[in-house]
């Protein structure tokens, strides 16, 4: 991607070029495909259009990644000045990226699909807010997976007396997980409501959402309208279907025999 590549309708084209141009040493080589941390995020962020700037010896740049966006820097060295640590740099690059940004309507057709990726991606997915840490940390899942509750383990050197105790112990404690999961499973409190109110704050999730979300593909990151099976670019260097017999670019899926 350079100056003169299509800048999609989801990026801000007058703010983009209030950035400096990069020029590229001659000793230094854009990422072949476009994305950098763009992983779930909503269709046409500017993160999907991002390249790293490499070295020769195929490292980036000292002080930090040099990130590039048709041809204008998002990301440089000098980002380092007046910031004592990485998560101030990333601070002030995710509010540049943010603020080129147009968002899609709510409705709209790729933003719908989003919703529904997300939503399949975090399938039963909730936050628990009584726990302290990071996003992963507080994952709840609901219903409540057998893995995360006790179990049994008799031992033939007690007595039955502690057979009965120890077995109405972890029903009781069984008990309470489950009723502790069900308290904070709300569609409020879903991993996707959580991650697309950041984007969206007026959203409102559905009970489909909730129990039947689609996987539509991802094509809704980068295309404006999705493809059909004969026309799909493929993925990742992989051609279409991606996944054999689904394919994660359009979403087509083999008929079942």
């Amino acid at each position: 991607m350079n100056l003169t590549d299509e800048i999609p309708k989801t990026i801000n084209a007058k703010r983009l070029r209030r950035l400096p141009i990069h020029n590229c040493p001659s000793s230094f080589k854009y990422q072949r495909g476009a994305g950098n941390g763009c992983s779930g995020d909503p269709p046409g962020y500017p993160t999907y259009f991002t390249k790293s700037v490499y070295t020769r010896h195929g490292n980036t740049p000292s002080k930090g990644t040099h990130i590039v966006l048709f041809g204008r820097t998002l990301q440089h060295s000098d980002d380092w000045k007046n910031c004592k640590d990485w998560d101030e740099v990333r601070e002030k690059r995710d509010a540049r990226i943010k603020a080129l940004w147009v968002p899609l309507p709510l409705d709209h057709p790729r933003t719908i699909a989003w919703i529904n990726a997300t939503f399949s991606h975090h399938r039963h997915c909730y936050q628990d807010p009584t726990i302290n840490g990071s996003f992963s940390d507080k994952t709840l899942i609901f219903p409540v997976p057998s893995y995360k509750l006790k179990e049994f383990t008799d031992d033939v050197r007690f007595s039955d007396e502690w057979r009965t105790k120890e077995k109405a112990s972890i029903e009781q404690a069984n008990k309470e997980i489950i009723e502790h999961a069900e308290r904070y499973a709300t569609p409020e409190n879903h991993s996707a409501t959580i991650i697309i109110r950041r984007y969206y704050p007026e959203f409102q999730p559905t009970p489909e959402l909730l129990t039947n979300p689609q996987r539509p593909g991802n094509w809704w990151e980068r295309l404006d309208g999705i493809p059909k099976p004969e026309d799909c670019p493929g993925q990742y260097d992989m051609k279409h279907p991606v996944n054999g017999t689904w394919c994660q670019m359009c979403g087509w899926k083999a008929k079942e025999e």
